[in-house]
């Protein structure tokens, strides 16, 4: 079997049926490919009963049931059932807009055969409202020795987990999901990072990222959100110096965007001693700000770097309201 499709699904009775139909009606032999659903211990009381009924209806899906233990767990739980060769994760509430998706991702790999293939994404505001995320600046494939700190310069091998497609042997390497983090993706990536050797891109309209979902916790910044990111740069970082030069040089600018991504959501929380204690231990990772393409985090970064970090947690949230309203 070549693809296992993994759905973490908690509470999404709205949605759950247009994901799974768009995963299921892909035409992909139904042998290639198995669309897993991980019901996280749903509570709203029909999202576990369409699981069974999505499971009944296509011959692809199946669906597994377990007590709540939170996206990390349900991936998890996915990974360890699966069969394919190659995972890929979607969110509940995400779905994908192209039937020939499969068929197009397949060649990249009879292609390439690469370790993981970066998906581009749509972030979705409704049928006719969207922005599309496509990575088409940079080589389709390439090796990872030679690139791969431009890679994480322009955010190609960052957070998300579901706009790539992962070999099945890197997860027999020990990758896996941070069970009990609020922001798992920035981890999991990191992690990802340090194993690769290969990569290829597939630029193709078909990931839906709905936004704006009232409950994602895409939406919320919470202390616990914050932590999280700050104990992923410190779990991250910890086997940096037994990694090579280049991967040590790439993981530094990654962890500095996931640092600098959090800054303006710290004032509110500033009292937290273990806060106070990472935004301290890893404030260097801001002298990596001038590596980072994206204009906001390099500008967000130099700047706190320049005015220090006390006075910049102070300033960004004033500074984000008014970039707002222009």
């Amino acid at each position: 079997m070549k693809f296992s499709i993994v759905v973490a699904a908690y509470n999404v009775a709205e949605y759950i049926e247009e994901c799974v139909y768009s995963l299921a009606d892909q035409n992909f032999p139904n042998s290639e490919y198995e669309v897993l659903i991980v019901d996280d211990g749903s509570t709203d009381g029909l999202t576990s009963k369409l699981c069974d009924e999505l499971s009944s209806k296509y011959e692809v899906v199946r669906t597994i049931h377990q007590e709540n233990g939170g996206l990390s767990s349900a991936r998890n739980t996915g990974i360890k059932e699966s069969k394919g060769d190659y995972l890929l994760f979607v969110d509940g509430d995400d779905f994908w807009s192209n039937p020939e998706f499969l068929n197009t991702l397949s060649e990249n790999i009879e292609n390439y055969r690469s370790d993981v293939i970066v998906l581009s994404y749509n972030k979705y505001y409704g049928s006719d409202d969207g922005v599309k995320v496509s990575f088409d600046f940079i080589p389709n494939q390439g090796d990872i020795n030679d690139e791969l700190a431009e890679l994480v310069k322009n955010e190609v091998l960052t957070a998300p987990a579901w706009n790539k497609c992962v070999r099945r042997n890197l997860f027999k390497q020990g990758l896996d999901f941070p069970i009990g983090f609020l922001s798992e993706d920035c981890l999991y990536c990191a992690d990802l990072l340090k194993l690769i050797s290969s990569y290829s891109i597939v630029n193709v309209d078909c990931y839906q990222y709905r936004q704006n979902r009232l409950g994602s916790i895409t939406n919320i910044i919470k202390e616990q959100n914050v932590i999280d990111i700050l104990k992923s740069i410190e779990i991250g970082l910890t086997d940096i110096d037994k990694l090579s030069s280049n991967v040590k040089y790439a993981l530094n600018i990654y962890f500095a965007i996931s640092y600098i991504s959090i800054l303006p959501f710290v004032n509110q929380y500033s009292s937290h001693p273990e806060i106070q204690r990472l935004l301290r231990e890893y404030k260097f990772l801001l002298k990596f700000s001038h590596e980072i393409e994206n204009r906001a985090f390099k500008y967000t970064g130099m700047m706190a770097k320049v005015i220090g970090l006390r006075l910049s947690i102070k300033m960004f949230p004033y500074l984000m309201k008014f970039y707002k309203k222009i």
